[in-house]
């Protein structure tokens, strides 16, 4: 077999091809001549973020299994253009991560020891012990914000330091994936006692500014925040006025909203360490994402085991397309189901009408849609079932014929941690259309397509009309409507697919109806 790498890696990882049999050709991506000439001979493709595998690449490279991508980054992949190609796509997702935890609690130490201030004035000739008077980290309150794989790496060296560790995730708790002595914790509850904060979470709709001036004004007087994590999670304008009227002691930023960035108000901001997105920046990153990637190439190549796979690796790839409607309307069903139970989850159970065969697939599906928001990387159907685990969610699936009149139905149901369970039901019909049928005890019957407003109210005259002059006055076009009634507890539902997004502004008035007792709207 030929391994065909066109950015630099370490000597170990072509190693690892040559001990396996393989030929190894090290070609420059910027080498088209030699590139193209090689693309049709290839087995596999080793890359880093130099190199751009494009669908016409692709396509000469008729013989390829597997692209590996030394890192985590794929946007230099085109991803569907692999899948549809039959080659599995590959990365490294856990290869920086002590590295990333490691610059947190390097940021950590420079803040409470002023170790970037001190250096500056020694190296003006300064000699200034009093005012360079630190902090210790021991008995310190570190509240960490997302407890996914870098905050859990964090925690474990800031008990180190026998600091008390907060912990606030709204997907996870921390006794269920194995933390210990973790006090968890509502995220305002968290700033106003903890006297570092650090970040960990992703940055999505529901994370952007997630720092923003009224929770940096909730942070406890003189704590330190730290974001290692993601651009855009803190508010750079709140923060730098935060640490120029003192409320702050200081802060480490790592990343940023724009980078580099040229106009950030952080970079003239007193007290303020900033570094230039270093936290996967380490000799032993670098090496580690080469010999990792290589070893998971190896291993498809000679025992077709898959790692870190971020597509679907499946020869025949008429069994998507045959399931393809399904697959559809379960992602859409779990993203649904995401909205209405935004809280940690427990319990996650898949029952399907049709083959048995298809009912995981259905499930992993039904995973991507629910937690695409609660998760920091890439999903896809071979690493989301581990990922939903490690969020402490019991994962369940049932195959029962008899669940409804549809031969292809699908129930999802969530239970979460406090005991409160949620079930939608759906189908998919003759013309592969997925359709709702039922919400806990609303029957219903509507497309899940689209914009959608989930407006639970009570079971009162005028209310729809309401909805419907409150959507047209904002310029919202409805494209359908979909009504069903709760008669034993006056209550309900409505399913209004929207053309566009609804703005804040209108959705807080529908909220301020005082009929309306909900309103979600799922994108």
């Amino acid at each position: 077999m030929k391994i065909l790498v066109t950015d630099p890696i370490v000597k170990q990882g072509t190693t690892i091809f040559r001990e396996a049999g393989f030929e190894v050709l090290e070609i420059p991506f910027n080498n088209t001549e030699q590139l193209l000439a090689a693309l049709p001979e290839i087995d596999a493709w080793i890359i880093r973020s130099g190199s751009k595998v494009t669908a016409e690449y692709l396509q000469i490279a008729r013989n390829l299994k597997v692209i590996g991508r030394a890192g985590v980054g794929i946007d230099n992949v085109d991803l569907a253009a692999a899948t549809l190609q039959g080659v599995v796509v590959m990365n490294t997702p856990n290869g920086n991560t002590i590295s990333a935890a490691e610059h947190t609690l390097a940021m950590m130490l420079a803040l409470v020891r002023n170790i970037p201030e001190a250096d500056a004035t020694m190296k003006r000739g300064g000699w200034d012990r009093k005012r360079f008077t630190g902090n210790e980290l021991r008995g310190k309150t570190l509240g960490v914000v997302g407890l996914g794989r870098i905050g859990q790496e964090v925690i474990k060296r800031a008990q180190v330091f026998e600091m008390a560790v907060l912990g606030y995730d709204p997907y996870v708790e921390p006794e269920r994936i194995g933390l210990k002595n973790v006090v968890a914790a509502t995220l305002d509850d968290l700033l106003a006692k903890s006297d570092i904060v650090t970040l960990h979470v992703p940055k999505n709709k529901a994370t952007e500014n997630l720092i923003n001036g009224r929770r940096l004004a909730g942070m406890k007087p003189g704590a330190r925040l730290i974001n290692c994590a993601r651009g855009g999670l803190v508010d750079e304008s709140a923060l730098a006025a935060a640490l120029e009227k003192g409320q702050l002691a200081g802060a480490a930023i790592d990343v940023f909203t724009s980078e580099p960035p040229k106009d950030s108000p952080l970079l003239s901001a007193p007290h303020v360490i900033l570094t230039p997105h270093l936290g996967a920046s380490t000799v032993e990153a670098g090496e580690s994402v080469a010999l990792q990637v290589c070893e998971q190439v190896r291993d498809y190549l000679t025992e077709q085991k898959l790692v870190n796979a971020v597509n679907v690796p499946i020869a025949d790839l008429s069994i998507l397309k045959q399931l393809e409607p399904g697959l559809n309307l379960a992602k859409r069903m779990g993203h649904i189901l995401h909205h209405l139970m935004p809280g940690a989850i427990r319990e996650c159970v898949l029952t399907y009408g049709g083959e048995a065969s298809h009912t995981q697939p259905l499930l992993l599906s039904s995973l991507q849609g629910l937690l695409k928001e609660r998760h920091d990387g890439d999903l896809n159907l071979i690493n989301v079932r581990s990922i939903a685990e490690q969020q402490g969610i019991d994962v369940v699936t049932v195959n029962d014929s008899r669940m409804a009149d549809f031969s292809h139905a699908i129930s999802l149901r969530l239970k979460g941690a406090d005991g409160v369970a949620c079930e939608l039901v759906g189908y998919t019909d003759q013309e592969g259309i997925g359709r709702i049928t039922r919400l806990d005890g609303y029957k219903i019957d509507s497309k899940p397509e689209g914009v959608l407003l989930l407006i639970e109210n009570d079971d009162i005259p005028g209310v729809v009309g309401r909805v419907g002059t409150l959507l047209g006055a904002a310029q919202v076009n409805i494209s359908g409507i979909a009504l069903s009634r709760d008669k034993s507890n006056q209550k309900a539902l409505s399913i209004v697919r929207c053309d566009q997004e609804v703005g804040e502004d209108v959705l807080k008035k529908l909220r301020s109806e005082q009929a309306i007792r909900r309103v979600l709207q799922i994108i």
